[in-house]
């Protein structure tokens, strides 16, 4: 018997059982293999896409990704076992002949034990190798079956991010843009219901990036579905209210203080996705077209300095911002995006025949 593929294989076992168990079963992100091979694909095709703009490389990477995941822990809990089967030429036989099985018969055997499927026209040869099926069966099972359970909230979560975007793309495309439409030429009205509505949601979506690292890889073609997008705007436009629009005409500090530190809680979960702050500051978000519709802001220069101390928050956002493929003009720039526009009830009626 070869001591070290035994010994090997049951080393990678309990590896990518501790990756499986890290990355299903706790909410501090991925484990240590899943994260480095998901970051690495994914960095792979921002690689591409820098070189040549490509948005549906990065939508079809994010599947990608979560269909690798699941068929690398398959793969390598099988090559685990495949090493313990044949760390002997006697650990399998023929149930009819009761001839040692060969390598790819060892391999056959491994595969349909994991899978539970039970074929039974090989069997382990003694004791010892019976209780290593029945671990090995059981061992399958498990695996399947937090798969399984992983997969699927994955794809619920992913629904919810798009939801969260196209919501925050109905108030405005870009930051000032936000702030503009709800000003109602006196105050904001019952833009408060929104922040707290908003922050119920974000918070939640924080949660589910812990749970679900791999909800950073979904990618969205489409602008009033990006949510990274969406998210920076936002956070850009609850900026501006806090610190560009008159504290007299901010809405109550009961729903935008709240939302703030929401958004601060969903920023640090990004860690876990390995993003660090950009070495550049974004531009800030201008004041011009708030003042054009008689929002009564600071001057640019107390603005300006007001922000500072928001540096790194900004540079995390702008890291965000290029991690999912995309620049700072997507985020700030009325020129370069439309997220807004494509929900006007104008938009739909020239795009579509109404009966």
């Amino acid at each position: 018997m070869s001591t070290a593929l035994l010994i090997l294989g049951i080393l990678i076992i309990l590896f990518v059982m501790l990756d499986i168990l890290i990355t299903t079963l706790t909410v501090g992100g991925g484990g240590p293999l899943t994260s480095r091979v998901s970051a690495g694909l994914w960095r792979l095709a921002l690689k591409i896409h820098h070189q040549r703009s490509n948005h549906r490389l990065l939508l079809f990477t994010g599947w990608v990704i979560l269909v690798t995941t699941a068929l690398l822990w398959f793969s390598l809990i099988l090559v685990g076992w495949v090493l313990i089967f044949n760390a002997s030429d006697l650990t399998v036989v023929n149930a009819s002949s009761k001839q040692p099985a060969s390598v790819w018969e060892r391999i056959y055997f491994v595969g349909y034990t994991l899978s539970t499927l039970g074929m039974g026209d090989y069997q382990p040869n003694g004791v010892f190798w019976q209780l290593a099926t029945a671990a090995a069966s059981a061992n399958g099972f498990v695996m399947i079956s937090l798969t399984i359970s992983y997969l699927i909230p994955v794809v619920s979560a992913a629904t919810q991010k798009r939801q969260l975007a196209v919501y925050i793309s109905s108030l405005g495309g870009t930051p000032d843009e936000i702030i503009a439409r709800a000003w109602n030429g006196k105050g904001f009205g019952q833009f408060d219901q929104h922040l707290i509505s908003l922050a119920t949601q974000i918070a939640l979506q924080g949660e589910q990036h812990l749970t679900y690292p791999i909800l950073h890889y979904f990618h969205s073609v489409e602008r009033s579905k990006a949510s990274v997008l969406s998210f920076v705007a936002f956070d850009e436009a609850l900026t501006l209210l806090e610190y560009g629009v008159k504290p007299s005409a901010q809405p109550d500090p009961a729903a935008l203080r709240p939302i703030r530190r929401v958004n601060a809680a969903f920023l640090r979960t990004l860690t876990s996705a390995y993003i660090e702050p950009a070495s550049e500051n974004p531009p800030p978000p201008p004041l011009h077209l708030l003042r054009g519709l008689g929002i009564p802001t600071v001057s640019d220069r107390e603005f300006w300095e007001s922000i500072k101390h928001l540096t790194k928050r900004r540079q995390l956002l702008l890291a965000l911002v290029q991690e999912d493929g995309w620049t700072w003009d997507s985020v700030a720039s009325s020129q370069t995006t439309s997220r807004g526009d494509g929900l006007d009830d104008h938009t739909l009626i020239d795009q579509r025949t109404l009966h």
